[in-house]
């Protein structure tokens, strides 16, 4: 009987646990005694040693008391140290999966408000180079790509009407872009601050690389497949969304904050994986990229989901 009763205990537990998990889905990523010991817990700040597991590179979330003695969520802090202001504090109190998925909610609307807010503000009255400096390391990767992008439209645009040498001229402004991050890298910086060059260089390279090979192979139509399977990045203003294209594909921007999270250097077999992966997602199917132990499987696939704002665990 007691058996019994134990099993039955057991199972009632389990089943309490999966409802909370249920209701904020990131609890799945952490252990039921860890789950527990949030639950079992009044004080909200008891997620905080959890956070890095339930969010990628997020390592705390910045609480205050408000005027009633409760607890406000008002910002969350990567492990680097990098913060991200939240836009509408979060009262901490209530159900705690009501409340983390209200901070989840929040972190989402917030970096989507940074993100075209950099955008519209790019290179308005400061150099690029400076700019970077404004924003959060990845809203600054997002809105550069979203402006290489449509620089390059405007080239094929310039080229349609006449002007030959476009795409070379794009070319130099390039390199001289290149050039200005490598000698803003040498100057006495944050550590922050480097590591956010260092990141936006990586991507500014291979977009280098890109436009180098536009030039070599007389790529000139918006239409061609060289530029229809490249990492497209557009702000729609119709429905005021990030959309990310590639040739039949295309995806809405999760706004998932991942705070300094370097990316990998991107190669022509990179490039490849991207497009198969999402290629694979647009027909609603699955990708299992496969090949010898520490060539970059998993880092590659967790790169791509960096660049689309996503979660990958």
């Amino acid at each position: 009987n007691i058996s019994e009763g134990l099993e039955k205990c057991q199972k009632s537990l389990n089943d309490y646990l999966d409802s909370k998990r249920n209701a904020f889905p990131r609890f799945f990523f952490i252990s039921d005694d860890e789950l527990l010991s949030i639950l079992g817990n009044s004080d909200p700040l008891c997620v905080q040693e959890h956070m890095i597991k339930m969010y990628d590179n997020i390592a705390l979330l910045r609480f205050h008391d408000g005027d009633s003695g409760e607890k406000l969520v008002s910002a969350m802090i990567s492990a680097e140290g990098e913060v991200m202001e939240f836009r509408k504090i979060i009262r901490a109190e209530g159900r705690v999966e009501d409340w983390m998925t209200a901070v989840l909610n929040e972190m989402r609307r917030t970096n989507r408000l940074i993100t075209k807010e950099a955008i519209f503000r790019y290179c308005e009255d400061k150099s690029r180079v400076d700019w970077m400096l404004m924003y959060q390391g990845m809203v600054v990767l997002a809105a550069s790509q979203v402006w290489w992008t449509w620089e390059v439209e405007d080239v094929f645009r310039k080229v349609k009407q006449g002007e030959k040498q476009a795409m070379k001229n794009f070319g130099q402004k390039m390199h001289r872009q290149i050039d200005e991050l490598v000698t803003r890298i040498t100057l006495n910086l944050s550590r922050n601050d480097r590591k956010k060059y260092n990141t936006v260089l990586i991507i500014d390279v291979h977009a280098r690389d890109i436009v180098d090979s536009f030039i070599r192979g007389s790529i000139l139509e918006a239409r061609e497949f060289e530029w229809e399977s490249q990492l497209r990045f557009y702000w729609d203003r119709e429905p005021d969304e990030l959309n990310i294209r590639q040739c039949t594909g295309t995806f809405g921007y999760g706004y998932e904050y991942m705070g300094l999270n370097g990316r990998l250097v991107i190669t022509p077999l990179t490039d490849r994986i991207y497009l198969t992966l999402t290629q694979a997602l647009s027909m609603y199917l699955g990708g299992a990229p496969a090949g010898p132990a520490g060539t970059g499987k998993t880092e590659t696939t967790k790169d791509l989901a960096k660049a689309l704002g996503l979660l990958c665990v």
